[in-house]
């Protein structure tokens, strides 16, 4: 009896941007949880476990993010890769400018989002202006059943030229889990995915912009900073994941070997000792 071979639904080698950390990413800061969460909440079934894969088998080959609109190639089962697009809802701008001023008032806040620290108010800030700050289905306000569609209508638009209906598909999937871990890292991301640049807040807080943003991250009296906890090699934890990596190596994890050599040489010249860097 004849054994049928079958080509890979997907393709192997497109040596593109590799998903990191995807198995610890809902255990670290509330607002990667948040957005784990958020994609959970779309009721995806088996299109997530795909999704997962393709991140981090690094099929994702291209990811361009502009503000609130996010382009993507994603190589999947056919020759030819898949075009993506998603666009995140934005404040109008009267919304906007209350938000951004909010912000820009609290010089603690601002100080925390430039240190990569993302404060619960800004949620609420988002939430108050009736724009939600993590992708979640939009309510069917106004509309009767029988012209209610039957697909859930999510604020955030997304195509992709695969010929999957449903959306989001599982290349969608793996290029918002991508943008999960570079969220993870850097939470001004997701400020910029619903319009909101930190560094124009920045210039916004110092009125004429000739200070520096370091002065922005000084606390006031009476305020408490953020927690920080020691941990071996400080740098590079608080580096985490490359965004959008396309080694198949973890670059944490290869620096990680060189700090380990480096640190005991780096004490001896701080300390004004000699040191031999022939061998």
């Amino acid at each position: 009896m004849s054994k049928k071979r079958y080509p890979l639904r997907v393709a192997r080698g497109a040596h593109g941007i590799r998903a990191q950390d995807l198995r610890t990413l809902a255990r670290t800061v509330w607002w990667a949880r948040r957005w784990i969460a958020s994609l959970e909440a779309m009721r995806l079934g088996p299109r997530f476990g795909r999704g997962r894969q393709y991140a981090v088998a690094g099929q994702v080959t291209e990811l361009v993010l502009e503000g609130p609109h996010v382009e993507a190639t994603v190589v999947g089962s056919r020759e030819a890769p898949y075009r993506l697009t998603l666009d995140f809802t934005t404040p109008d701008s009267a919304a906007h400018e209350r938000i951004a001023a909010a912000i820009a008032a609290e010089p603690m806040t601002l100080g925390r989002l430039l240190t990569d620290d993302l404060p619960t108010e800004i949620e609420s800030l988002f939430r108050a202006e009736g724009i939600p700050l993590f992708p979640q289905a939009e309510p069917l306000v106004g509309r009767g059943v029988l012209d209610a569609p039957k697909k859930p209508v999510y604020d955030v638009k997304m195509h992709c030229s695969c010929p999957d209906w449903a959306r989001p598909c599982k290349h969608l999937v793996a290029v918002m889990l991508l943008l999960g871990e570079e969220i993870a890292q850097r939470p001004t991301t997701l400020l910029s995915l619903r319009g909101i640049e930190v560094e124009d807040l920045v210039i916004e807080g110092n009125g004429d912009g000739r200070q520096t943003a370091d002065g922005c991250c000084l606390s006031h009296q009476g305020t408490t900073a953020p927690q920080h906890h020691s941990t071996t090699a400080p740098f590079l934890k608080r580096l985490g994941p490359i965004p959008f990596w396309r080694g198949t190596v973890r670059c944490v994890d290869s620096l990680a070997r060189i700090y380990g050599r480096c640190q005991p040489v780096a004490a001896d010249a701080s300390a004004g000792k000699s040191i031999d860097l022939r061998g």
